[in-house]
This record gives structure tokens, sequence and C-alpha cells, in this order.
């Protein structure tokens, strides 16, 4: 399991790495940060649950809120 430090670190990496007026695809959100698709699709489905991100396509691709 993850330590919650370990966790927060990625968060911020994959949220400062998705674009706020251009649409990112897990893929290269993944490839930008280094970290796993499936670590990233994670962190990227609870952003859009708390409302910092929106997705499209089902949930293929990725942008910030302005």
């Amino acid at each position: 399991m993850l330590k919650h430090e370990d966790m927060t670190t990625a968060a911020a990496c994959v949220l400062e790495t998705v674009p706020v007026y251009d649409w990112a695809s897990v893929y290269d959100i993944s490839t930008l940060t280094g970290l796993s698709t499936p670590r990233c699709q994670l962190l990227l489905t609870q952003f859009c649950l708390a409302g910092l991100m929106e997705s499209r396509d089902d949930d293929t691709f990725f942008k910030r809120c302005p």
C-alpha cells in the first residue's frame, strides 16, 4: 500500500501536469509524470469527483477546470 506522502506527491504532480485549456489523455499524463497508467487514472478520477477536472470520452481525456 502507498504511503500518504507518496500519494500526495503523485497527486500534486498529476495536477500540475494536466493542462487547463487542452484535453490530455491518461497515457500522455502517465508518460509526462512517470507514473503508471492505472495510478494516473485513479488520481484523475478522484480529481473529477472533487470538481477539479473535467473528463470526456469515457474518462479517456482530462483537463483542469479553469
